[in-house]
């Protein structure tokens, strides 16, 4: 009980770290009052209305320019900003605006023409960058913000985001601009923030709960009432920003959640205790050094959907007797063909695996090599694009239907061990002597090898003698040669002569000066 009590305050303090409660994650604080950044106001509209075409009826919707700000201006905020706002704030006497301009799929922007398409550039590159390194969306639409302080003595107002939609940035050949679309993600509320506040004030935001008559004013007034303790504090419904906003430690602190896991299962893991308490008690590897993995391996047994060399299939076989180990090594040493081939056999012996990784990049060659191999319909992707509810629906309906299929029968087992039988005979007759002689057939290429990355010939064959050069004689010739050099080295080269008799050999220039 001590110990799964050290272990549960580890993964709480593990949890705490992993949260960023500080006014610099813009989950908590979002200065819309800056000019410049990675974000977009959006004025003059209604969070209702936007919610209602971007989610509930699915349509794109464009970017509309300020034509009271010139096209040089790339700002985020300013006074044609506040021109337009006052003219949504305007009250039931004077109420003048036009209702149609709440639904004509336009978002009115406090940019120019020119500074709006370069602020909507560099949003699409770094929202698709962020996306191909990491796996996840960064990019949402920012319905409603609520003012608050960080005490009841800070006259210093924050503004945090309240609804948060997953869009995307979709490129119009047509016209050359961006448009705005809803992702199929859940739309969420600001876990980051909902924290803060509980920690600092003891309040509970209410959770979004989007069914078919679900309105982001409904949600406010939610939030109203839970914020009724602070009366300084104040929602406003129709602030939009689109803007990068990170969820990604929040789900791992989600997955942390002890709570979210059976009674006690996280805290009383062996795996878990191992890690992060107990260590784990050295054992012995299954393969010896210098084995022979087909003394102890038969070719039904293994499960291999790509190649592997000696070294990965040590390391499949280990996973496979479910050890826990660490694999180490530089890029391009296999470590992805092993991982594919782990998954494989995993699947083979009815095992799930998880694989997770930091950079998509990492689980696209994987799933690409899967996929090659026919074993893409064992892979469910849950990064990116396919991690949403509906592509995993249809994911797991394709792959049922895809189950009927027959599959490719292996070899019969016979057949691999005469085959592998085959192919460890030329390895053997490759690395033995020679009959008469002290070195292989491998030996002697690796010299005629050495012989041609020096840019020298090797030695043709027939020569005399060279079919009794063994590896004692070379070495005898070879020390001869390093005694001729010592002595030329200190008595200097020798004088040139002449083979033939009555030529005599030219004299150098240094001789005859």
């Amino acid at each position: 009980m001590a110990e799964n009590l050290q272990i549960v305050e580890m993964i709480e303090d593990a949890r705490r770290r992993l949260v960023d409660t500080g006014t610099r994650n813009r989950l908590i604080h979002v200065n819309r009052s800056r000019k410049t950044g990675s974000f977009l106001n959006i004025i003059n509209e209604r969070s209702d209305d936007v919610f209602d075409i971007l989610r509930v009826q699915g349509r794109k919707m464009k970017f509309c320019a300020s034509d009271m700000m010139d096209d040089d201006n790339d700002s985020g905020t300013n006074t044609a900003d506040e021109v337009l706002l006052q003219e949504v704030a305007l009250s039931p006497e004077e109420e003048t605006v036009d209702e149609s301009r709440f639904t004509d799929r336009l978002l009115d922007t406090p940019l120019g023409v020119d500074a709006l398409q370069k602020r909507l550039l560099r949003l699409a590159r770094d929202a698709k960058t962020a996306e191909e390194e990491q796996g996840i969306n960064i990019l949402y639409l920012a319905l409603g913000f609520l003012t608050w302080y960080e005490d009841e003595n800070s006259n210093i107002q924050r503004e945090a985001p309240l609804i948060l939609i997953p869009v995307d940035l979709v490129r119009n050949e047509r016209s050359s601009t961006y448009d705005l679309q809803a992702r199929d993600d859940d739309t969420v509320t600001n876990l980051p923030f909902q924290e803060r506040i509980k920690n600092d004030f003891g309040m509970i935001l209410p959770e979004i709960e989007t069914g078919e008559s679900f309105t982001p004013s409904d949600y406010f007034g939610q939030v109203r009432d839970a914020c009724t303790a602070k009366p300084r504090w104040q929602i406003d419904d129709n602030g939009i920003q689109l803007g990068f906003f990170s969820f990604a430690k929040q789900l791992m602190q989600h997955d942390l959640e002890q709570a979210n896991w059976p009674a006690g299962s996280l805290g009383e893991s062996e795996t878990m205790q191992n890690l992060l308490l107990n260590g784990f008690d050295p054992i012995s590897p299954l393969f010896g050094l210098d084995e022979k993995l087909d003394e102890r391996l038969e070719p039904v047994d293994i499960v291999q959907v790509v190649d592997a060399d000696v070294s990965q299939t040590k390391v499949i076989e280990e996973i496979r007797k479910g050890r826990n180990l660490v694999v180490q090594g530089p890029p391009g040493t296999g470590k992805s063909q092993t991982i594919t081939n782990i998954i494989a056999a995993a699947a083979h012996d009815g095992k799930t695996v998880l694989f997770m990784a930091e950079k998509m990049a990492a689980l696209s060659v994987v799933h690409k090599r899967l996929e090659k191999v026919g074993l893409g319909d064992l892979c469910l992707e849950l990064h990116s694009r396919k991690a949403n509810k509906k592509a995993v629906v249809q994911e797991l309906g394709r792959t049922l239907n895809a189950a009927s299929d027959s599959p490719q029968m292996p070899p019969p087992p016979d057949k691999l061990r005469a085959q592998r039988d085959a192919l460890n005979r030329i390895a053997a007759l490759l690395h033995s002597n020679i009959d008469g002689y002290d070195f292989s057939p491998f030996d002697a290429m690796t010299e005629i090898i050495d012989f041609t990355s020096r840019g020298k010939p090797p030695p043709e064959l027939p020569q005399k003698g060279l079919d009794r050069l063994t590896n004692e004689k070379r070495q005898e010739i070879d020390r001869a040669i390093h005694k001729l050099t010592k002595v030329l080295e200190k008595s200097g080269s020798r004088a040139p002569f002449c083979r033939y008799p009555g030529v005599r050999p030219s004299t150098p220039r240094s001789s005859a000066s």
